[in-house]
């Protein structure tokens, strides 16, 4: 990996965060047991998801170590006084930085990632990342009922790089949902990680203002 496709990689995720944190930024207390585009999950699990996710990505590039099963952390637990209500998106926040930190210091070239024993660019660990969270961040749009797209730029650059990191998308994502060939970066992009893109305008409840 060259030192500009590292620091493009970087750049990818800081957009990625930049987009989920401007979503989550919207959600209200109230919100919390909305339903999500992921089955079983409400608001509350989805955002305790994603945060936990952060942390996973953040230790992994710090240690250069993915473990592919850890407990969330406390701060980050749905249910608990620590993960109620805005606490969890204040936690996400806090995820994000320290994520961000150990993206913009990892390294670059010659830095690898054990994932399951097996090593992997550091850089290619890091856009799955930002696939996950950028699609994580319309997810928490759909549920509450708003259009709030992924930046086209952002969408077409991770949809461009999905067929390399999603080839075993067993159990990671749903199948397919087919769009139109004249549908937006976006849509194309969730589409293609199992989303039904006209969710995102078909609200759960009244929107205000």
């Amino acid at each position: 990996m060259s030192a500009a496709s590292a620091s493009g990689a970087v750049a990818l995720l800081a957009g990625a965060i930049r987009y989920a944190l401007g979503v989550c930024a919207l959600v209200v207390p109230g919100d919390m047991a909305l339903p999500t585009p992921c089955a079983d999950w409400d608001l509350s699990a989805l955002l305790a998801h994603l945060g936990a996710s952060m942390a996973d990505l953040e230790v992994a590039l710090r240690t250069g170590h993915l473990a592919l099963s850890t407990p969330p952390p406390p701060d980050l637990l749905p249910g608990t006084a620590a993960g109620r209500d805005g606490d969890l998106v204040e936690a996400l926040r806090d995820r994000a930085a320290e994520l961000l930190c150990a993206a913009y210091g990892f390294g670059g070239t010659g830095e690898f990632v054990a994932v399951g024993g097996l090593p992997m660019p550091a850089g290619l660990v890091a856009c799955a990342g930002a696939v996950e969270i950028a699609v994580h961040g319309w997810d928490v749009a759909a549920a509450r009922g708003g259009d709030c797209p992924i930046p086209p730029l952002l969408a077409g650059r991770l949809l461009r790089l999905c067929p390399f990191l999603m080839a075993g998308r067993e159990g990671l994502f749903a199948g397919p949902v087919e769009v139109p060939a004249a549908a937006s970066p976006c849509d194309k992009l969730v589409g293609y990680l199992g989303r039904d893109p006209g969710r995102a305008r078909c609200p759960n409840r009244p929107r205000s203002g």
